[in-house]
C-alpha cells in the first residue's frame, strides 16, 4: 500500500496517476473539503483527518504502508517533519514532492520584502501603517492578530464553516473576511486591492501553481507593498519538483 499525503493540485494529480496505474492506495487529507476535492479523481480511499506523529505510526502499521509520497503545501512543515521521521522510523521509503518556488524575485525587487516566517512578517507590520491583505490561509491568522490591530487586517481563506468560526474567533469582522476558493487572476487580485483599499500584502512563495506571479503583478500594478514568507526547510533526501520523474522513481522502488 501507498500512503499520499496530499492536500494539494500536485498530491490530486499525483494520487490519480497512480490510482489509473493501479497502484494500491491511500490518500490523506486534513479537511473534508481535501477529501471531497480528491474524490472527484475517482474511487479512491481518503483518510481525512489531521496526524500527529502517533497517529502516522499507527496507519503505517495497520494499513501496511511500504511507501509514503509527502506531497502536502510547501509550508505544511510540521506534517512534513512528522511523516519523514515516521518513514526513518519504520524503515520505509519517503519521497517529497515540493512545487517549484519562484525564487528568483528580482523583477519584483521594489515592492517586495522578504520575511524568515509568519512572526518576522507580522512584526516588520506593526508599525506600518495602511490595510494589509492576508493571503496565507487561515492557520496562522493569529500571529498577525497578536501584533497588529485586526480591523486593518483582511483576511482571504477558503469559504468553509471552521475556517470563518476561526477567523470570527480572533476577532476578524465579515467585512474583513474575503472567503473565496482560488485559483486568482492577476485581474482578479486587483479586484480585491482596489476594493478593500489595500497597502500591503502578504504572501507565501507557493509558486506558480499557487498564484504567487499573479499576486505580484497585481501588487505591481497597484502600487503597493508585498512581504513574501520564505519557506521553510524541505525535508528528506529523496525531494522531487516534477510530477513524471516523482512517479517513474516510485514505480521503480514499489515495483
Amino acid at each position: 500500500m501507498i500512503l499520499i499525503l496530499s492536500g494539494t493540485k500536485d498530491g490530486r494529480e499525483i494520487a490519480y496517476i497512480l490510482y489509473k496505474k493501479n497502484y494500491p492506495l491511500i490518500v490523506t487529507t486534513a479537511t473534508d473539503y481535501g477529501k471531497y476535492l480528491i474524490k472527484k479523481y475517482g474511487d479512491l480511499e481518503v483518510y481525512s483527518k489531521k496526524l500527529d506523529y502517533e497517529e502516522m505510526l499507527e496507519l503505517i502499521d495497520e494499513r501496511n504502508i511500504k511507501l509514503v509520497i509527502d506531497a502536502t503545501h510547501p509550508y505544511a512543515e510540521k506534517v512534513s517533519k512528522n511523516i519523514n521521521r515516521a518513514c526513518k522510523y519504520k524503515g520505509i521509503p519517503y519521497f517529497r514532492f515540493q512545487r517549484k518556488e519562484i525564487g528568483n524575485l528580482s523583477e519584483f525587487q521594489n515592492i517586495v520584502q522578504r520575511a524568515e516566517d509568519y512572526e518576522e512578517a507580522a512584526k516588520s507590520l506593526a508599525n506600518r501603517k495602511g490595510n494589509i491583505l492576508l493571503t496565507i490561509g487561515s492557520k496562522t491568522l493569529d500571529i498577525f492578530v497578536k501584533y497588529i490591530n485586526v480591523q486593518r487586517l483582511f483576511a482571504r481563506v477558503l469559504p468553509t464553516s471552521d475556517v470563518l468560526k476561526r477567523c470570527e474567533d480572533l476577532g476578524f469582522k465579515p467585512s474583513n473576511i474575503i472567503a473565496m476558493q482560488g485559483p486568482f487572476s492577476k485581474e482578479m487580485n486587483i479586484e480585491i486591492i482596489k476594493k478593500y483599499n489595500i497597502d500591503i500584502m502578504v504572501t507565501k512563495d507557493s509558486g506558480e501553481i499557487g498564484g504567487t506571479v499573479e499576486k505580484l503583478k497585481a501588487a505591481e500594478e497597484c502600487g503597493i507593498s508585498v512581504v513574501v514568507i520564505e519557506r521553510p526547510n524541505i525535508y528528506g533526501e529523496l525531494v522531487y519538483d516534477d510530477i513524471n520523474q516523482l512517479i517513474k522513481k516510485v514505480c521503480e522502488v514499489y515495483g
